[in-house]
């Protein structure tokens, strides 16, 4: 079975101005790229303010969002966070962490398909915005445990995720 797209009747709707709506009504700071293909924004964690980014993509057609952790991997951990990408990776629902170790940098990112339609809804964007930084508020945690404590991935996770019941 051969499956065959049909991108002749795409329309130019700028689907970003929905995404600045969204961040805008969330509070968080954003500027578009020279290239308007593109929103810079400021996704503030309780570990600190992280890059974040969306992108409109024609090809594949897609809305891409990503932010951006400000943890700093090092190359001697570079299999202990991979193994940690993983195991965060089994308790979230929407979205992925990837670990770019040429360039250092862990990312959440979540892309929205865009096939057949011409912008997402604004409960699609929020939602992508919200999972992001919950994971981000969740898993930076585990990461610095495992990059500066040299924690173990599952040690690293289970201190991260620890919970306390009532209160002292």
């Amino acid at each position: 079975m051969s499956l065959s797209v049909d991108r002749s009747q795409t329309l130019e709707i700028d689907a970003l101005e929905l995404v600045e709506s969204c961040l805008t009504e969330a509070g968080w700071d954003f500027q578009r790229d020279e290239d308007d293909a593109t929103l810079q924004c400021i996704a503030a964690s309780k570990w600190g303010d992280m890059g974040g980014m969306f992108a409109n993509r024609s090809e594949p057609p897609a809305l891409h969002f990503s932010i951006t952790l400000d943890v700093k991997p090092t190359e001697a951990r570079r299999q202990v966070i991979a193994e940690l990408v993983m195991m965060a990776n089994e308790r979230l629902w929407l979205g992925h962490f990837d670990y770019w170790a040429d360039e250092g940098v862990i990312i959440f990112r979540h892309a929205l398909p865009m096939l057949d339609r011409i912008e997402p809804e604004a409960g699609e964007v929020r939602a992508v915005m919200a999972a992001g930084l919950d994971a981000v508020n969740m898993f930076v945690p585990a990461f610095n445990f495992a990059i500066w404590a040299g924690k173990s991935p599952r040690e690293a996770l289970e201190a991260a995720l620890f919970e306390t019941a009532g209160e002292a």
